[in-house]
Order: C-alpha cells, then structure tokens, then sequence
C-alpha cells in the first residue's frame, strides 16, 4: 500500500483517521459534524459544505461500527456511507471528508493478501471497513496517511485515504 505524507486528503476524496493530533486541527477549525446531519444530505446536498475551509470531519461513525452486528455495520457503511461519499465527491470536488475515529491505532489492522483495512472493536469483533467505505477498488487506490510521530524522523500511520471511489 502506498503512503501519503501530504495534506491532500484534506481537499479531496476521504478518509478513516484515527490520529488525536490530525483530527485536533479539524476540531478547533469548526470543521466537525453529525453522521446524522450527513446522513440528511441523503435528501439533498447544501449548496456549500457547512463548514469553513475544505475539509468535513464527520463523528460518530465508530460508535455506529461498535453498536451493529459486524456483517450490519458493514452493509451500513456499502448502503448508507459509500452513496454519501460519492455524492459529496460528485459535488463539492474540492472537499475532504474525514472520518474521525477515537480509537488507538492498532485497532486497524491491513490485510496482507488484498491490502484492506479491518477495523477490531471492543469486543474484538471485526469490521472490513475499507471494504464498506470504498469498495474492492477502492483498496487498490486506498493510501496510509503519514504524520511526524513523537520521536524526531519518526512517521507514524494516522489513516487512511481515497482519492476517488465509482
């Protein structure tokens, strides 16, 4: 899988972060909503993205992800959050949208065989959340996000990203 060490996944396509530092900026740019509320654009998107700069953090997918049947969470994500991104992706093409997610890193877990991304919950069930989000292509194009860790030179794995999915 290839990496991504820039801020392109801010303007563009979407992304899962699970990094405290990355999403922090989001958080104190006014950037965040509701799933809910971005689950209403279902019925039609705003003119503009709600909120300032080019980059949306919605939360509360992981707690949707923790609470469903793991084979239910994954149908919600094809059924309901794959339509939404491709329809914000068809609209606002100057928008990234973030999935913000509290969870420590290594409850992402990437397939050898078919480079996915598997989400591990609580109850150390599993999610095949690349596979919900972006589709079988979408880890072909999927990249990890690289940020400076705590240690100097140290690069740490923040997420990961889709430019585009179809």
């Amino acid at each position: 899988m290839e990496t991504i060490c820039t801020t392109a996944w801010h303007r563009r396509g979407s992304s899962v972060v699970f990094g405290k530092k990355c999403l922090g900026t989001f958080i104190s740019d006014g950037a965040v909503i509701s799933l809910r509320e971005a689950l209403s654009w279902a019925k039609g998107l705003p003119a503009n993205p709600p909120v300032p700069g080019h980059t949306i953090l919605v939360s509360g997918l992981e707690t949707i992800i923790e609470t469903m049947e793991p084979a239910e969470a994954e149908d919600f994500l094809i059924k309901r959050i794959r339509p939404l991104l491709i329809n914000i992706q068809n609209h606002w093409t100057d928008c990234g949208v973030v999935f913000g997610f509290s969870s420590h890193s290594k409850a992402f877990e990437e397939t050898a065989l078919d480079e996915a991304v598997l989400f591990r919950r609580c109850d150390r069930k599993v999610v095949r959340l690349s596979e919900g989000i972006w589709d079988g292509t979408g880890s072909l194009n999927m990249k990890r996000i690289l940020s400076n860790g705590d240690q100097t030179g140290e690069e740490v794995i923040v997420g990961y990203y889709v430019a585009r999915i179809s």
